[in-house]
């Protein structure tokens, strides 16, 4: 969100322009807490996250919602599902989230955490709709929001670069692992 209508990948040094007043109260958080490292040396890392997800997510969340919804097999809105997201699933964020915590060259920096790979979210619903053979998507029920992009994921060079990280767990595997989790529950 911090970097509005940027186009993808984003990378961590393109000038921040948010659209949204979440995005702005994340960019206006960033540069407080930027300026606190350089005049004070406060020990701060920024990790611009984006689509995490996995077990325990709160319900209200769009896979969280699809997996319900199909598990049983109920009606749900949704967009039209032709925009582009990244997907993280969370063990590879809590992963580099302990490399950050443990390397002083990642103080003072930005970092973008993501899979690097966008997917498209009418196939994510159609993926978990194969799974359970039920749920009716109402494809279209959701308009998207104006300032919102079709494409939107990050570069993650520099975490790669920086901190030797990289996801390992690809969407599948994330996904396989969260739906059992919501079978079980």
């Amino acid at each position: 969100m911090e970097y509005g209508l940027a186009r993808s990948p984003q990378r961590e040094n393109f000038k921040c322009e948010p659209k949204s007043v979440y995005g702005r109260a994340k960019f206006l958080s960033t540069q407080y807490l930027l300026k606190l490292y350089k005049k004070n040396k406060f020990p701060v890392t920024i990790v611009r996250l984006y689509q995490i997800f996995g077990p325990y997510q709160d319900l209200n969340r769009f896979i969280p919602v699809v997996i319900n919804s199909c598990k049983d097999n109920k009606d749900f809105p949704c967009s039209h599902g032709r925009q582009y997201r990244d997907f993280l699933y969370i063990d590879d964020l809590i992963d580099a989230i302990f490399l950050i915590l443990r390397n002083p060259k990642a103080t003072g920096e930005i970092f973008n955490v993501g899979s690097g790979k966008p997917l498209k979210i009418r196939n994510i619903i159609k993926k978990i709709l194969s799974y359970y053979r039920s749920g009716k998507p109402q494809f279209g029920a959701i308009e998207l929001r104006k300032e919102e992009q079709m494409k939107i994921y990050p570069d993650i060079f520099k975490v790669q670069i920086t901190l030797n990280w990289k996801p390992k767990i690809n969407f599948l595997d994330g996904l396989k692992k969260t739906i059992k989790y919501y079978n079980d529950d």
